[in-house]
């Protein structure tokens, strides 16, 4: 007796050695796990673009206690600090002391969610 295992297939009644069985599967079970793998590191970065826009604005200057679903800026002033503003973007005129970054709201969560942003990173 040989040491090959034996499938039966149950639709078409066959008999058929799992080593040929296994030639046919593995490429359609390494597209899957590739395809996963890719799903999984495309929610990664999703992610960790959420952690870091998040880690700058709860390291800006907030003078006021956000509200959930109102939509407030991001800018950088003069002095290289971040702060959140209810001020519109074109509200500052020629104020060339403060630059634009982004617009967010929190969730009910009190995750920022990035709106329109300059940038889709960082900041």
């Amino acid at each position: 007796m040989n040491n090959k295992l034996i499938k039966f297939d149950d639709i078409e009644g066959k008999v058929y050695e799992i080593d040929d069985w296994k030639a046919i599967q593995a490429p359609t079970l390494k597209n899957h796990f590739t395809e996963r793998l890719k799903e999984i590191k495309k929610q990664y970065d999703v992610l960790l673009n959420e952690v870091n826009w998040n880690k700058i604005i709860y390291n800006s200057n907030i003078l006021f206690e956000p509200v959930v679903g109102k939509v407030y800026h991001l800018y950088k002033n003069k002095n290289n600090n971040n702060f959140m503003s209810l001020v519109e973007p074109d509200e500052w005129g020629d104020n060339t002391s403060v630059s634009f970054i982004g617009s967010f709201k929190q969730d009910s969560s009190k995750k920022w969610i990035p709106l329109n942003n300059n940038n889709s990173n960082n900041g």
